[in-house]
C-alpha cells in the first residue's frame, strides 16, 4: 500500500499556501501604513486571513488518501495515518466438507468429515450445497432400499431417501437426483457422520451391497459445494494470519534539515469481531522505518505478554450475529513509541495473527455464521501537539506581477516590498522566495541573504502550549530597479521556508483549528519626479 499524506503541509508549507494567491492582481492600497509622498505610490498585492480550520479542510479535499484530520472539542487536531481495513471471513479459516466421495462399505457405516484439527462440530446449519448417492450394482438383479444419515434432519425430521439401483451398473453407476442441503441440519459430537441403509433384492432378501471391484465399496455419497449459515461446537487452540500491511508516515517529505517532536504518538488497533469464541490478536511484526533508514522495533509489554484479547459475542448471552468492538493503543506508557518518533519514521510495517481459544479451555463452546468476520484497522494517531525546530519545507507556486510585468519602469527610482503578518499560531517562519522564469530557472530571490529573517513571528504560549495574543511582524524588503526589472517577468515562485515553534522549539505547543495568520503584502514604488 502506498499513500500520500498531508502532515508536512499542516505543520509547514501550508502556512504560506495562500500567501501569494492574490499577487497577480494589483489592488487598492489597504492598511499597509506606508508613508506616502507625491513621488511614492503604494499598492496592495495581498491582504488575507489564513484560518487553520479552512486550511485543514483544503488539505482533506486535496488528499487522495483515506487519512483524516479530526478537530477535537478543545480545537486541538488529531491526524490519523490509516492502514487498509483488513477483513478475515470465518469461512476463509474454518472450512468443512471438502468436495468428494465418501465410500460406504456396510449397512451401518461411520465416516469422519473434514474439519479443522482444532474444531469439534456439534451442529451445522447448511445453506447451500448438494449430495448424491452413488451405487455400482454388480448383480444381475435390481436393488431397492432406503438410505439414512442419522445425524441429519430437516425441520426436525430425520433424513432418509429411497433408492433403486439397476442391475449390472458397475461401469456406469446409478446416481440419485441431487439432494439440496439448504435447510438441513447436522448434529454430531465427534466430527463423524453415520450412514445406514436397507437394501433388498426383488424377492425381498436383505443384502449388503457387494463391492463393485475388490476393495471398492459399491455405495458412496458425493458431497459438493457445501456451505453453512451457522456452526456450533468446540473451538480449540488455533493460530491463523489476520493481516499484514504497511503505512507510510510523512512527517517531512523534503531533504531539508529539521527536527520534529510529537508529544504523544500512538499506534491504535481497532477490531470489530463477530466470531463467537475468544480470539487473541498476536502482533508478530510491528516496526518503524526511520528517516535515517534504520528499522526500529516497537517494544511493548503487550507484545511480550502475548497480545490483545478481542471482545467477542457470547453464545450463552444470545449474541449470535452481533459485533463486539476492541480498541487498543500502543503509546508512551506501554511502549517505546516516543523514542521511535524522535527518529521521524517514514513507514510502519505490521502483521497480526489471530489465536482461537488461547487459554485452551476444554469446555469452550462457540459459534460461527456464514457472515462471521474479524475486521481490523491499524492507525497511527498524532495529536498535533509538539515542537518544530528549523523544519524545512519547499513549495512551487504559479506567480506573476500582473500589470507590472510589462509596464514602463524607466521613471522608477526605487522598489520596496512590505510584508505584515499578524500571527495567532505558535509557529514562526523564515521565508525565501526564488523567482523563476518560464523554464523554471532561478532569476533572483526576494532576500539577498542566504539566511532570510523570520517574517512570521510566534506569540508567547501559556503553560498548555496554546498561543497567547497576536504577534505582529513587519518586514521591509528593498529591491533595486534592475533586479525588479528581472523578477517582474517571473512565472513561478519557489518558496523555501523554515519553521520553528514558540520558544525556539524548546517547548511543545498545540496547533489549534481556530488559529489564524493575517498576511498583508504590498509594493511601494518611488518615481524620479
Amino acid at each position: 500500500m502506498n499513500k500520500y499524506h498531508p502532515l508536512r503541509h499542516l505543520l509547514s508549507v501550508s502556512l504560506l499556501l495562500l500567501l501569494l494567491v492574490g499577487a497577480c492582481n494589483v489592488k487598492d492600497y489597504d492598511g499597509l501604513e506606508f508613508e506616502e509622498h507625491d513621488s511614492e505610490y503604494a499598492f496592495s498585492l495581498l491582504h488575507t486571513t489564513l484560518q487553520i480550520s479552512d486550511l485543514v479542510n483544503n488539505i482533506l479535499n486535496d488528499s487522495l488518501s483515506t487519512d483524516t484530520i479530526i478537530i477535537n472539542a478543545d480545537q486541538t487536531m488529531t491526524l490519523f495515518y490509516s492502514g487498509d481495513v483488513a477483513e478475515k471471513q470465518a469461512t476463509d479459516i474454518f472450512q468443512f466438507f471438502e468436495t468428494g466421495i465418501v465410500p460406504i462399505a456396510d449397512t451401518l457405516w461411520e465416516a469422519p468429515f473434514e474439519a479443522p484439527d482444532s474444531v469439534t462440530v456439534f451442529r451445522i446449519d447448511f445453506n447451500a450445497g448438494q449430495m448424491n448417492l452413488l451405487i455400482r450394482n454388480p448383480l444381475s438383479e435390481v436393488i431397492t432400499g432406503t438410505f439414512y444419515i442419522l445425524q441429519m434432519t430437516e425441520n426436525g425430521v430425520p433424513f432418509s431417501m429411497p433408492f433403486t439401483a439397476p442391475a449390472n451398473s458397475t461401469s456406469i453407476p446409478w446416481i440419485s437426483p441431487a439432494i439440496n442441503l439448504d435447510g438441513k441440519v447436522l448434529t454430531s459430537s465427534d466430527n463423524t457422520l453415520t450412514f445406514r441403509y436397507e437394501a433388498y433384492l426383488p424377492d425381498g432378501t436383505q443384502i449388503v451391497i457387494p463391492e463393485s471391484s475388490p476393495g471398492v465399496p459399491g455405495m458412496g455419497m458425493l458431497f459438493q459445494n457445501i456451505t453453512f449459515s451457522y456452526m456450533e461446537g468446540y473451538y480449540g487452540y488455533n493460530e491463523y494470519p489476520l493481516t499484514t500491511d504497511t503505512i507510510d508516515i510523512d512527517i517531512n517529505q523534503t531533504n531539508l534539515d529539521g527536527d520534529v517532536t510529537i508529544v504523544d504518538p500512538k499506534v491504535r488497533i481497532t477490531v470489530a469481531n463477530s466470531y463467537g469464541f475468544p480470539t487473541r490478536g498476536k502482533v508478530t511484526v510491528l516496526k518503524f522505518v526511520g528517516s535515517d533508514g534504520i528499522v526500529r522495533d516497537l517494544e511493548s509489554t503487550v507484545i511480550d505478554t502475548g497480545g490483545i484479547d478481542f471482545n467477542y459475542p457470547s453464545l450463552a448471552a444470545g449474541e449470535v450475529g452481533q459485533f463486539k468492538y476492541t480498541s487498543f493503543d500502543f503509546d508512551r506508557n506501554n511502549s517505546n513509541i516516543d523514542e521511535i518518533f524522535n527518529s521521524q519514521p517514514t513507514q510502519l510495517i505490521y502483521a497480526v495473527n489471530g489465536i482461537a481459544n488461547v487459554n485452551r479451555d476444554p469446555n469452550l463452546i462457540g459459534f460461527l455464521t456464514d457472515s462471521s468476520i474479524i475486521r481490523m484497522q491499524v492507525e497511527v494517531e498524532l495529536l498535533l501537539e509538539g515542537s518544530l525546530r528549523n523544519f524545512g519545507a519547499e513549495q512551487l507556486l504559479d506567480f506573476d506581477f500582473g500589470d507590472f510585468a510589462d509596464s514602463d519602469i524607466s521613471d522608477l527610482s526605487g522598489i520596496e516590498f512590505k510584508l505584515v503578518t499578524e500571527n495567532k499560531t505558535p509557529i514562526a517562519s523564515t521565508l525565501q522566495m526564488r523567482f523563476l522564469d518560464e523554464n523554471g530557472a532561478v532569476i533572483d530571490s526576494l532576500f539577498d541573504s542566504d539566511m532570510p529573517p523570520f517574517v512570521i513571528q510566534s506569540p508567547a504560549v501559556d503553560a498548555n502550549g496554546v498561543a497567547v495574543g497576536v504577534e505582529r511582524t513587519e518586514t521591509f524588503i528593498p529591491m533595486s530597479i534592475e533586479r525588479f526589472d528581472r523578477v517582474r517577468k517571473s512565472k513561478q515562485m519557489f518558496l523555501e521556508t523554515s519553521f520553528t515553534t514558540a520558544d525556539n522549539g524548546n517547548v511543545p505547543v498545540k496547533i489549534l483549528a481556530d488559529g489564524n495568520v493575517v498576511i498583508k503584502m504590498g509594493l511601494k514604488i518611488k518615481t524620479k519626479f
